[in-house]
């Protein structure tokens, strides 16, 4: 029995079969939706969009961690974030985007654990 859709959509729906793989597919959805994006929920998703395409700052890291924390604390308050990097190169910087990766915990069970590496692009 499957728990959710799968990311990315493409041309077919593919269903996932476990918790961890359906917070997984959660998580990316929520970091890659820009908040207004979403009809009849505009304040869903994670404003690290702007973060990206604004490479002026001299924290970004931690802007960013703070952007992701707060929109999974509003939208998937069960997850705590354990590991954090926002890893850019030159190429990155001239294109606006940053590759982000997350290593999270569910709360209720401790021993859940997962990982995920995602292409943000700077809008």
């Amino acid at each position: 029995m499957s728990n959710g859709v799968s990311l990315p959509f493409g041309g077919s729906f593919t269903f996932t079969n476990d918790v961890l793989e359906t917070i997984k597919s959660n998580f990316i959805n929520l970091i890659l939706t820009v908040p207004g994006e979403r009809l009849n929920n505009p304040t869903f998703g994670c404003n690290i969009h702007r973060l990206v395409f604004d490479f002026s700052s001299t924290n970004l890291s931690s802007q960013a961690r703070e952007t992701v924390e707060q929109a999974v604390q509003k939208w998937m308050p069960y997850l705590q974030i354990e590991e954090f990097a926002l890893q850019q190169n030159n190429t990155d910087i001239d294109t606006h985007r940053a590759n982000l990766y997350v290593r999270y915990r569910i709360s209720e069970n401790p021993n859940l654990t997962d990982e995920v590496l995602v292409t943000v692009w700077g809008k």
